[in-house]
């Protein structure tokens, strides 16, 4: 009986938690449709196709299209080699308030005109992966297609950075977008553009011009193309990766874009290590886009002027007018300068541009500089002050490229330091980082601290050092640390030490310690303890006794 009813409640419990309102028809004529309120979202198990003006409002948090689905349009109409690509007048309202998700593994998701309505700050994420072949419905790789148009209502939309082209928003020939190009507002993941031929009157590849509104889902990045893109059926996808790219993979590549110096043109003499514009075109017709038989990355058959929006670059030591936009030819394994001018500045939104050349095979595009004149790590400041008998340090940095961590050093003399702690950081960064370390047993009187940067490849630099006084009642205040404590804890004082009791809540002492050395800093073992709370009695040779609480962790 036990094994049944275990089953029969496991069963209900999975019942109860993927139960859908499903949308089986596989035809919707023109008119209003909706879902049924469904907590575990809405899915479409067919082929399903919208015509002749069909509004459909999304009522529920999770529209869901899996492989063997397809929320088709006119778009989908006609065996192939007849051209895909005709909209129509449909249009698709998702209104729940809150955070979305269109998802799915492998369905075919195409609207004509969608209205993320959802609520301003709302994210709507797209998780849906499909590796399109145009067959038997014209689908190319991508999580949802827009024919027409898609309005940006609400805030940061994403898309799965695991599946960058199969994943991404699929904007053919003159298709739109409205909004999408605000910190508050624009793709977190991937956008495409593709090319339908229908015909002499159609307009291919956004009639020269297009922006991809993506970013890293705080800061907007976007990148615009200008120049001829009217080959067919080929998919054009741009995505923003944080990161340096010498260490972060890419996410078309599967590899990072080395930066050392073997790997740049001649012109170029650093790449900034702030994040970088994935840039995949490829055949979308091909089987396996990305499995084996690949052929790779193409080229465009034209020129691409591309002008891009910069991070904050003012913490950096670069020069706006040092800067060039670069590309990584991936046949030459070289990052080569696609411009020949600088930026017009260095905050935030600047603009930097220059020329993918036609039949030039490029796999990601970034900031370089014509001058080795980048700092791996900026401080912008560095404090050191004595609070209750300890020495309490801060630091911030502007830039930091390759920084593996901070040592913090002190000294007595001011000559000779010695390592008493390290703080992680943050690695990459051109944002400010605030750090702090607490010394918690310095020396009486005047102490020296120095903060020493330490790159991943061993290189290091340091600061200024500065000077603390510490003067606490002669020197008599004990300090106990760390406080709590897993396995060790210190006690530092100016009296000379007879004894030191570890007392249970209980009143049980349940360790006794007596020093060797009965004055200066004591180190006891504690890991044998339980974890809690006890009493730290110090019992000095003066006959006064001093009483701390501990905790055991």
């Amino acid at each position: 009986m036990k094994p049944t009813l275990l089953f029969i409640v496991a069963l209900l419990f999975t019942t109860a938690v993927t139960a859908q309102y499903e949308i089986n028809d596989l035809e919707l004529l023109a008119g209003t449709h909706s879902d049924v309120s469904d907590p575990g979202g809405t899915s479409v198990p067919h082929i399903t196709k919208r015509l002749g003006g069909v509004r459909y409002n999304h009522t529920n948090h999770n529209f869901i299209v899996n492989n063997g689905g397809g929320w088709l349009t006119l778009f989908n109409e006609g065996p192939y080699p007849d051209p895909y690509g005709r909209t129509g007048n449909n249009t698709d309202y998702f209104l729940y308030q809150g955070t979305n998700e269109i998802s799915g593994n492998g369905g075919i998701i195409v609207f004509d005109t969608v209205r993320f309505n959802i609520g301003a700050g709302n994210i709507m994420h797209i998780t849906n992966h499909r590796q399109g072949t145009l067959t038997p419905y014209g689908e190319v790789s991508g999580g949802i297609m827009v024919g027409r148009a898609l309005y940006f209502n609400n805030g940061i939309t994403t898309t799965n950075r695991q599946y960058p082209v199969e994943s991404a928003i699929v904007f053919p020939n003159s298709a739109f977008y409205e909004g999408g190009l605000t910190d508050a507002q624009h793709v977190d993941g991937f956008v495409s553009e593709v090319n339908y031929p229908l015909g002499d009157d159609d307009v291919l590849g956004h009639g020269g011009e297009f922006i991809f509104p993506v970013g890293n889902g705080s800061e907007v990045y976007q990148l615009k193309r200008n120049g001829t893109f009217e080959d067919p059926v080929y998919l054009l996808t741009v995505g923003w990766v944080d990161g340096d790219p010498n260490t972060t993979v890419d996410p078309t590549q599967g590899i990072p874009n080395p930066t050392s110096n073997g790997y740049l043109d001649n012109t170029i003499k650093t790449i900034i290590p702030v994040g970088f514009w994935d840039w995949h075109y490829l055949d979308a017709t091909e089987a396996n886009p990305g499995g084996p038989g690949y052929k790779g990355a193409e080229a465009l058959t034209n020129n691409q002027t591309i002008t891009v929006s910069i991070p904050g670059l003012t913490l950096t030591g670069a020069t706006a007018a040092d800067l060039r936009l670069v590309g990584y030819d991936i046949q030459n394994f070289k990052w080569i300068p696609l411009g020949t001018t600088g930026a017009t500045g260095l905050t935030k939104g600047s603009l930097l541009s220059g020329i993918i050349p036609a039949n030039k095979v490029i796999t990601a595009i970034a900031i370089g500089s014509i001058q080795n004149a980048i700092l791996p790590v900026s401080f912008i400041s560095f404090t050191a002050k004595a609070e209750n008998c300890k020495a309490l340090l801060k630091w911030e940095t502007g830039m930091e490229q390759n920084n593996s961590h901070f040592v913090v050093e002190r000294s007595t003399n001011g000559e000779t330091f010695t390592a008493i702690g390290r703080v992680g950081a943050a690695g990459n960064s051109t944002s400010v980082q605030s750090y702090e370390f607490t010394d918690e047993a310095p020396a009486s009187g005047i102490n020296y601290y120095r903060i020493i940067q330490v790159d991943f490849d061993g290189k290091y630099s340091g600061t200024e050092m500065k000077p603390v006084r510490i003067q606490c009642n002669g020197n008599t205040a004990v300090k106990v640390y760390p406080n709590p404590a897993p396995s060790q804890v210190n006690i530092q004082s100016g009296k000379a030490i007879a004894q030191v009791n570890i007392v249970s809540a209980g009143g049980q002492t349940v360790m006794k310690y007596v020093p060797s050395q009965n004055q200066g800093t004591l180190s006891i073992h504690i890991q044998h303890i339980p974890n809690g709370i006890y009493l730290l009695q110090i019992i000095n040779k003066d006959g006064t006794v001093d009483a701390i609480k501990l905790v055991k962790q």
